[in-house]
């Protein structure tokens, strides 16, 4: 039985301008480092600066693996949950994205990358994904069989480590998500308030 082990690595802290910041690439650095003994069959990565960047720090540890930008690996809004799934917060949130936001390209997108990305594998295989927090969230709901509206319930850190297992006939199996035990306390969670650092 082939076991397909997808790595998920949400990229560095970026600034206003997309580009990482000295604390991203210190984020990319040490990951770069927890990587450094797996032996990765292919590297995917969203077309931003922030996880171009990103990949770029990890291939000076991660040599000889080829890389595939896509524009599936994007950030997007993977759904638009019905009124009566949100939280207040949530709602806000909703309320204040364009209507373009809305349209069905955020779904569209990450359905197609979800069947790009996510399934079984003929033979044993390690691939790292480096992408976004709605997406990486997306496929972790998606793998625990969760509602589509469950990614909104998930909280990702940058250089987040999320892995799940794909084998033929058998459920997924999310082995871990949102690693950072690479990464000292001061570069855990950057992004977020502190009550949801840890």
């Amino acid at each position: 039985m082939a076991n397909r082990l997808l790595y998920l690595l949400r990229h560095g802290e970026a600034a206003e301008d997309d580009s990482l910041t000295e604390l991203g690439r210190r984020q990319a650095r040490l990951t770069a480092a927890r990587l450094a003994e797996v032996s990765f069959a292919a590297v995917h990565h969203s077309t931003t600066t922030r996880a171009v960047q990103t990949v770029k720090v990890l291939a000076e540890v991660l040599r000889d693996i080829p890389h595939y930008p896509s524009d599936l690996l994007r950030e997007c809004v993977p759904s638009i949950p019905e009124h009566r799934f949100l939280t207040p917060a949530q709602a806000g949130f909703f309320t204040g994205l364009s209507p373009g936001v809305l349209a069905d390209e955020g779904p569209g997108q990450a359905a197609a990358a979800l069947a790009r990305y996510a399934g079984t594998a003929e033979e044993d295989r390690r691939e790292l994904v480096v992408t976004h927090g709605n997406l990486i969230r997306h496929f972790v709901a998606a793998a625990l069989g969760a509602p589509s509206h469950a990614w909104l319930n998930l909280a990702d850190y940058n250089c987040g480590l999320s892995v799940i297992l794909y084998r033929p006939e058998r459920p997924s199996v999310v082995v871990v998500y949102n690693d950072v035990g690479h990464l000292p306390p001061e570069l855990r969670g950057t992004e977020f308030p502190a009550e949801l650092r840890v």
